[in-house]
């Protein structure tokens, strides 16, 4: 079994790609709560790879494919105004474009986490829509249940065990 934890990235200012003084806080009080990992890939935005840092973490890669959701599917989610994860998990019905994506995610998180010895953990910080794509599709069972979408250094963790995804949680921050 291989544990993968995909977060948001923290705080930053509107429009400043770096995180806030606030978001470096959030992500040092966060810390205390996380890890160990042995692999932490974020996406390659300063936001993403100075959330890693501020929680104390080295960045062992950077992927595009975690960056913010392109345009196409931002518009589409935009239009639907999804609230929960399993708003999320809904839209994946009849929206090809949405579900290739979303498959997409999860096989990024799957390819990631092979790259970690079996028992080990791996940590990705990403970014809104990315998260709750990527639970609707390892997990939409457990992810309907997992309630509001990611605010700052929240997110899901699942395991994949025998290249199945299983026990998906929310991880939360609490207000």
């Amino acid at each position: 079994m291989r544990v993968v934890e995909l977060r948001r990235h923290s705080q930053r200012n509107p429009g400043d790609p770096h995180l806030s003084n606030e978001g470096r806080d959030l992500a040092r009080r966060v810390a205390l709560t996380i890890g160990p990992f042995e692999r932490v890939v974020t996406s390659p935005l300063p936001r993403a790879v100075e959330t890693a840092e501020a929680l104390g973490f080295r960045v062992d890669a950077t992927i595009p494919e975690l960056a913010p959701s392109p345009d196409s599917i931002a518009d589409e989610v935009d239009r639907a105004t999804p609230r929960s994860f399993g708003d999320y998990v809904r839209l994946l019905h009849g929206r090809p474009a949405l579900l290739e994506y979303a498959r997409h995610q999860v096989g990024v998180l799957a390819e990631e986490l092979e790259r970690v010895s079996e028992g080990g953990r791996l940590l990705m910080i990403s970014h809104g829509n990315v998260i709750e794509f990527a639970a609707a599709a390892a997990c939409p069972k457990d992810a309907a249940t997992f309630g509001a979408v990611v605010r700052y250094l929240e997110g899901f963790r699942v395991q994949r065990e025998r290249g199945r995804w299983t026990h998906g949680e929310a991880v939360r921050v609490p207000g």
